[in-house]
């Protein structure tokens, strides 16, 4: 998924990347930059230098990998140059046009990485492994440019940023959005901060969660909490207490691994959610929010569950 970032004020050498879903790019066209409330014939922002596709990974199956395999999870590869622990890349069989998206575990160098799941496909040599992320970097001059800071008031990003390239020499055209904010929307849950609030929570893990304590659950439980919060009228990066946050993290993570376990677990983990939720934001506002472009944290008023 290509959710919407945060590019940090007054930070250097960051980037605005977009994976592309059709395959890697063979080039692109354009990356501009708008306001939201801007249409595309506006002047765009001088927000981005020139895009460019990833060069890495950009490798080939070199020993038949994936389903039917001793190790279905295995993808052998020519080189393992730029391939990064968490990030998803796409995985084609040039004869028969199947494909599947890998999130890499492992990488063993020069050699295979490990997907997190058996693979559903049998890959022969030759099969090509890629990133298909276009990526733009933010300019110095625009970045450091208070006056471009997005209003943290507004759970919606404050930009979008209108992508077009080329792919098996056909022309897309996506967007993906962003905001420049003093703090970027963030957890800092653990899965040792799981065991700690959920002692069972390594023995409860699905199988191929295990081996690293359940890090994608907590990452997928965090944008969970962004768009409750979204709901609530609130942005996730104008939260000013990570504390409070990190509750609520840890409480949706759990409701993610009660799925697995039986309605009547799954209710109860809910609930506790739920109540945390409102005690926190919906019903009654206990967290410090921002309420201008500064950095400040403020007590604001909750919006309530019948609020227009």
């Amino acid at each position: 998924m290509n959710d919407a970032q945060d590019i940090l004020y007054g930070v250097t050498s960051q980037t605005l990347v977009f994976d592309a879903p059709e395959g890697r790019p063979s080039s692109v066209t354009s990356m501009d930059v708008f306001p939201m409330t801007s249409g595309d014939d506006a002047t765009a922002e001088p927000a981005l230098g020139a895009a460019a596709v990833e060069t890495n990974p950009n490798t080939t199956v070199d020993a038949t990998s994936g389903y039917g395999e001793t190790d279905p999870r295995k993808v052998n590869l020519t080189a393992t140059t730029g391939i990064a622990i968490g990030r998803s890349y796409l995985l084609t069989n040039i004869t028969s046009g199947e494909s599947e998206w890998v999130e890499v575990v492992e990488i063993v160098s020069a050699d295979y990485v490990l997907a997190r799941e058996p693979l559903l496909n049998s890959y022969p040599t030759s099969s090509t492994f890629v990133s298909t992320r276009i990526s733009a970097t933010v300019d110095s001059t625009w970045v450091a440019d208070s006056t471009n800071i997005t209003d943290d008031l507004d759970p919606n990003p404050g930009y979008r940023c209108r992508v077009q390239y080329v792919v098996a020499s056909q022309t897309y055209v996506h967007h993906v959005e962003f905001d420049l904010v003093r703090y970027q929307g963030r957890h800092t849950v653990t899965p040792v901060d799981m065991v700690r609030f959920h002692p069972g929570w390594n023995h409860e893990l699905p199988t191929y969660h295990q081996p690293d304590g359940g890090k994608q659950l907590i990452a997928e439980a965090y944008k969970q909490v962004k768009w409750d919060l979204h709901a609530a009228g609130h942005a996730d990066e104008g939260l000013r207490s990570i504390e409070g946050v990190n509750q609520l993290v840890k409480h949706k993570a759990w409701v993610l691994l009660a799925r697995g376990q039986g309605e009547q677990m799954l209710e109860l983990a809910r609930r506790e959610y739920q109540a945390q939720l409102d005690r926190l934001v919906q019903v009654t506002n206990r967290l410090p929010m921002a309420t201008d472009a500064s950095g400040a944290g403020n007590d604001v008023a909750a919006h309530g569950i019948w609020s227009k």
